[in-house]
């Protein structure tokens, strides 16, 4: 009898492990596909310059990101038609189209990054200039994504699964460095930051407004009905809050690595440097590879939101294998190539300021969402509840206010 309980008891905990196991998996492997070079860039230069302070940035940004991608998963649940096409209907096409546009360059901010970003890795390793290999690179996508995707595809299982050794050891370094554990739990109280810029680009890449609202063709591309909300967001809300782990363990290192040494980062080496304590001299190899892989992984997928975004806002197409959101994806991947090519001589600084720069249309994308998820004849019984709307009426303020201050920040 009693080996009996023992024997369920120990079931019952190996369910629970596994359990854990089928909800986390899916969230690191989607946090391998997302972690991008702008994550990485941004959060090792925040916590290299301003140690464990803007911590909060991340997890706020990470409650943001959550509320939105499941208002955009419920959306293109209950809508019957696309998500701009919806606007469309609802507040005309001219709406509708300045949305489109605006997640298309939103989406041009994050390519840019990821141009720089293969360009940068590979120009560390091999020489060459990080203009020509974005370019390269850029024609190698174009060609996979009009002509090899099923390639594409296997290759893009490597990529993720360098992106999920090198996050994986970003987390083993934890033990091999001795945070200040005071100075961390402090960074968790908000505060005001010394360089306002790199708030902006950690609240860019964390809350992707643009993201959460390609929730709604996601969904639809998956056939989800009603019954698979609930898990769906479950396990959304996995891989945020793992992309977000991530993001504060690479600003922790850098805070602990990097600031105390006085190593401002100007190139990858310099971020490169964090993972030194676990790994010694085979630390930049594994971090420019893991870094390349973030890049290029992202490279197609990437350019195809902004395509579908601007289709759909033309009403020319409102999935990602129309041939005009193929047409707008290759503008999205010309436009970052230009950019590392014109401005590539200070990478890491583009890299922030692209980041930064997808703020911009940002607020008038998530007013939409808000607005669509309070329309009663679309949404019905999944219509937002107060506590959803109280917390996205200050994101869409807090996005406006990093607006502006970052438009005054270029004009000045």
């Amino acid at each position: 009898m009693k080996n009996n309980i023992v024997e369920e008891s120990t079931n019952k905990k190996s369910n629970a492990l596994l359990r854990i196991i089928s909800l986390i998996g899916p969230g690191l492997i989607t946090a391998a596909v997302v972690m991008g070079p702008g994550s990485i860039t941004v959060s090792s230069k925040a916590g290299a310059t301003m140690g464990y302070s803007v911590l909060w940035t991340v997890a706020v940004a990470a409650i943001m990101m959550g509320m939105f991608s499941k208002m955009g998963s419920t959306i293109g649940i209950m809508s019957k038609q696309s998500l701009l096409q919806t606007v469309a209907s609802k507040y005309g096409r001219v709406v509708a189209f300045i949305i489109g546009l605006g997640g298309f360059f939103i989406i041009a901010g994050f390519q840019t990054g990821n141009n720089i970003g293969v360009g940068l890795a590979f120009s560390t390793m091999f020489g060459g200039s990080i203009g020509l290999w974005a370019a390269i690179f850029t024609v190698i996508a174009l060609i996979f994504m009009w002509g090899f995707s099923n390639i594409y595809g296997v290759l893009e299982k490597v990529m993720t699964f360098l992106v999920f050794i090198m996050i994986i050891t970003f987390f083993g370094n934890l033990f091999a460095i001795k945070p200040d554990f005071g100075q961390l739990f402090k960074g968790f109280i908000p505060s005001k930051p010394e360089i306002f810029g790199l708030v902006v680009s950690i609240s860019a890449t964390t809350f992707s407004v643009a993201a959460a609202a390609f929730q709604a063709y996601s969904v639809r591309a998956k056939g989800w009905t009603k019954d698979d909300l609930k898990e769906g967001v479950k396990s959304s809300n996995i891989g945020i809050t793992i992309l977000a782990l991530i993001s504060m363990v690479i600003m922790i290192t850098a805070a602990t690595v990097l600031k105390p040494a006085g190593i401002q980062i100007n190139s990858a080496i310099d971020m490169a440097i964090q993972l030194e304590p676990l790994l010694g001299p085979a630390a930049k190899w594994l971090f420019l590879f893991g870094f390349w892989s973030a890049a290029f992984s992202s490279f197609i997928v990437n350019a195809m939101i902004g395509g579908t975004l601007l289709a759909d806002g033309l009403g020319l197409g409102d999935s990602m294998e129309s041939k005009w959101s193929k047409i707008f994806a290759s503008f999205v991947m010309v436009l970052g190539t230009i950019a590392a090519i014109a401005f590539g001589q200070n990478p890491i600084q583009l890299l922030v300021l692209a980041q930064g720069t997808t703020i911009f249309a940002v607020p008038m994308i998530a007013i939409v969402m808000l607005l669509l998820s309070n329309d009663k004849e679309l949404m019905k019984e999944y219509k937002n509840k107060p506590l959803t709307n109280i917390i996205s009426v200050l994101a869409i303020i807090w996005l406006i206010y990093l607006s502006y201050n970052q438009l005054m920040g270029f004009i000045k």
